[in-house]
């Protein structure tokens, strides 16, 4: 597993985690804004994750 172009630890862990939970990393853009990621898919629809760094953990912050 190769994470390249992250320029966060936490743009790193979500994209790690994505590829763990099986996402197709090429249908899906990934957004940063601190340790929070806004992913989204070609029909439109989205998801929010976030980074804590406390517990090294990505949680689904929004559905």
């Amino acid at each position: 597993m190769v994470i390249r172009g992250a320029k966060t630890i936490a743009e790193y862990v979500i994209r790690r985690w994505m590829e763990m939970q099986g996402f197709a990393m090429g249908c899906f853009t990934l957004k940063m804004d601190g340790n929070t990621g806004m992913l989204g898919d070609c029909r439109g629809d989205s998801l929010t994750v976030e980074y804590d760094p406390d517990t090294k953990a990505v949680y689904i912050k929004e559905w």
